[in-house]
């Protein structure tokens, strides 16, 4: 099978860091500091799919509200449309959408009774690791 065949569920990352939209901004801190990750995925309280906070979003706050910034929430200053496909999706087409849009991840996000349910990350390390010489 060549790399272009599988699909992106075959290779994304199942961790998969989630914060409740009340989430402190030094709550979601602690979670990427601690585990190492450099966005975390919001949640509704039924495990729904509401947004993402990045580093990138995270700066964009700061220059934004300054000394503010400690009293938002993750709802505050989360991105509500981020660059996402499905597992289904193939490498092949998840490889040109990352590049379109020039992000080295994207979410992977499933449909399950009409919500939008968190199930992984697909990386472009996750990709360039199956590629064998």
């Amino acid at each position: 099978m060549e790399i272009g065949d599988l699909k992106v569920q075959e290779i994304m990352s199942r961790s998969v860091f989630t914060v409740p939209l009340d989430a402190s901004l030094d709550n979601i801190l602690n979670e990427m500091l601690s585990n190492n990750i450099s966005a975390v995925i919001v949640v509704a309280p039924n495990g729904e799919f509401m947004g993402v906070v990045s580093r990138s979003d995270i700066i964009k706050a700061l220059s934004q509200y300054r000394d503010k910034v400690f009293n938002l929430t993750a709802e505050d200053i989360m991105s509500t449309k981020p660059i996402r496909v499905d597992g289904d999706t193939s490498i092949k087409e998840a490889a040109a959408i990352m590049t379109k849009n020039k992000v080295h991840r994207v979410l992977v996000l499933t449909s399950h009774l009409g919500k939008l349910l968190p199930v992984g990350v697909l990386s472009a390390i996750d990709i360039v690791k199956q590629i064998k010489f």
